[in-house]
């Protein structure tokens, strides 16, 4: 399992080991060049002094080593070492400190500077400069223009010292980085399991919430900022989940309640029948297939919300006319409308929409129905159908006496009924909601308001038809 703490650690960790080696190597580096450049400025200085001091005389060369300068060349010493060549390739002159042999350089000296790494006779490791150099020329008492004469010189010092020194500084270097190192594990993992100390609380809380905690909030105030924004969103979806469990709670139990009283309706007339089936009347019969009819209706309603909530409803959208579909459907209803007395004020045009036949013929009936079982006896019913460049909208409006914006609100909620407003026991308080759930499936819009003059009006809006 991957862990942030654990992969912020290897990766810090890994970021520190690359920093501190790339910073450990260039001072190690650093600090070689500048030891080895001041050996070689020794050695440089070295050959200065020798050639200063060789003479040419007499052709033959001299070389004052009386100087103090020549000890750590001497036996005894064996710290420098020095070898003089003519112009013909053969020895003039050796330091004591060579024993008689010859300094084992693959080449003699030519005219560049040349300063490398040897092995001394004696085995010991060492750093040679080599160079070619034209000593002074006396001739009797006074020094005159003679013809150049040009002598090599190879100068050693043994470098064991030096090596010895880088040795010890490597050593150093490499302590002193295992234990920054090791250091550093130590700090990164400690503040690492307390500023992450936040995000496992979080979680913890997180593992203590259930269907029966909804209600639980994670505490904001005393969060890092960079948690702030994570324990806004559960919170968030804590109050989402809160009220869809309410609302499935409330669901089943409007279920169970909406069924109770038919399914004992249906008990207590079977029980008659099987009790007194001689004076059985026949009428039961249609009130039991009634019932039957109202229950199968509600299951439908269940069903439908159901696959709509999967997002599994089908829709044919075809071309239609709107104002034409909604004159259909209000002809079953004109008879009842006259019953009560309701003005019908139709304000319509043609308008050409995209929709599904079925789903719109479910929503307008729905619409319909309600306006003239629920509009005020005598009062005016306004169906408006109207078309512009933006689609199209169907509009029904009617009084109400017994609805407040408070209802309004709640009117597309399931089962919700306003019950001072119902009569009977046909309606289930689902319609509105298939409506919407119906509306939302073909891309269009179910609203719903209150005018100042107490009217409730709906609002069905989509888009107009394509024209090829």
């Amino acid at each position: 399992m991957r862990s942030i703490r654990g992969q912020l650690t290897r990766n810090l960790l890994g970021a520190f080991f690359v920093l501190l080696g790339g910073a450990l190597a260039a001072l190690y580096f650093t600090a070689r060049d500048e030891l080895i450049e001041q050996f070689d400025d020794a050695l440089q200085a070295k050959a200065l002094a020798i050639s200063s001091l060789v003479f040419w005389r007499d052709n033959a060369m001299r070389l004052d080593t009386g100087d103090q300068f020549f000890r750590s060349f001497s036996k005894e010493e064996r710290r420098d070492y020095f070898e003089i060549w003519g112009d013909d390739g053969k020895p003039l002159r050796r330091s004591d400190s060579l024993w008689g042999a010859d300094l084992p350089l693959a080449e003699k000296p030519g005219g560049k500077l040349r300063i490398r790494d040897l092995r001394l006779p004696n085995g010991r490791p060492a750093r040679v400069l080599a160079v070619k150099f034209s000593p002074d020329q006396l001739g009797g008492d006074r020094r005159d223009r003679l013809p150049k004469v040009e002598l090599g010189l190879a100068v050693a010092s043994d470098s064991e010292p030096l090596e010895e020194a880088l040795t010890e500084l490597l050593g150093i270097g490499t302590a002193c980085g295992v234990v920054l190192y090791g250091a550093t594990i130590w700090l990164v993992t400690r503040v690492l399991r307390r500023g992450l100390l936040p995000l496992g609380q979080l979680g913890e809380q997180a593992t203590h919430i259930n269907a029966d905690s909804l209600t639980t909030r994670f505490p904001t105030e005393d969060l890092p900022a960079e948690l702030l924004p994570i324990a806004a969103r559960l919170n968030e979806l804590l109050a989402r989940l809160e009220i869809s469990f309410e609302r499935e709670r409330r669901f089943s139990a409007d279920v169970a309640h909406e069924l109770r009283t038919p399914l004992a309706e249906l008990r207590s007339m079977a029980e008659c029948a099987l009790k007194w089936p001689e004076s059985r009347d026949p009428a039961a019969d249609q009130e039991t297939l009634a019932i039957a009819a109202q229950m199968q209706a509600m299951v439908a309603s269940l069903l439908a919300l159901v696959r709509g909530d999967q997002g599994q409803i089908v829709t044919q959208i075809v071309p239609l006319d709107l104002a034409g579909l909604a004159r259909e459907i209000w002809r079953p209803l004109a008879a009842r409308a006259v019953e009560r007395g309701l003005l019908v004020n139709w304000v319509s045009t043609p308008a050409n929409i995209q929709g599904d036949p079925a789903l719109l013929r479910s929503i307008l009936g729905n619409l319909l129905e309600n306006a003239v079982e629920y509009a005020l006896a005598g009062s005016v019913v306004d169906i408006l159908v109207e078309q512009d460049g933006s689609g199209v909208r169907f509009r029904i409006r009617n009084p109400t006496e017994n609805l407040t914006p408070e209802d309004v609100a709640k009117m597309f909620d399931r089962f919700w009924r306003k019950e001072e407003a119902r009569s009977g026991g046909k309606h289930f308080g689902l319609g509105l909601s298939l409506a919407r759930m119906f509306a939302g499936a073909m891309g269009w819009t179910l609203t719903a308001a209150m005018d100042e003059q107490r009217r409730l009006e709906f609002t069905l809006a989509g888009p107009v038809a394509l024209t090829a």
